[in-house]
């Protein structure tokens, strides 16, 4: 799927396909010596396949991970974004994706969906009126990124 307004560009949100996830597995090992904990496959859904990419002209850019559960809510994690990229788009790239995810999240029945992060542009703009929401100090932000019931109440 094209991300909106970057339709004339070739950048795509798209599954995780089996071949990608070597990729990302070298990603999470270069991120590693900063705190980075890799996540073991069985921790993934649907044992790592169950998650989107960001890619930009052919290359993968970044990934993030959507939990889908038995009940209303939905939990995305695992973003992580390669290293070497370090064009001025990849915050943007990232907040794309995490913004694609919530909308897949919702369209698979969703009411609320919380996601963590500990990348520091991503908690900044999580703290920003309009953005996400930060509600927890501390190396990890846990965001609120839709939660129907508030915006029933502000209806």
């Amino acid at each position: 799927m094209k991300i909106k307004g970057k339709e004339h560009m070739d950048i795509v949100v798209r599954a995780i396909k089996l071949d990608d996830y070597p990729e990302l597995e070298k990603w999470w090992k270069l991120y590693e010596k900063h705190g980075v904990v890799i996540p073991r496959k069985s921790l993934l859904p649907d044992n790592g396949l169950g998650g989107y990419v960001v890619v930009k002209e052919g290359r993968l850019i970044a990934s993030c991970f959507l939990y889908l559960t038995n009940s209303a809510i939905g939990y995305i994690d695992y973003l992580v974004a390669d290293p070497t990229y370090r064009e001025q788009d990849r915050l943007e790239l990232l907040l794309d994706l995490a913004a694609r995810v919530t909308a897949i999240a919702i369209d698979n029945g969703c009411e609320s969906i919380w996601a963590m992060s500990k990348n520091k542009g991503v908690i900044e703009y999580a703290a920003k009126p309009g953005g996400l929401f930060g509600l927890e100090p501390g190396d990890y932000k846990i965001c609120r990124t839709y939660d129907k019931s508030i915006i029933i109440k502000n209806e």
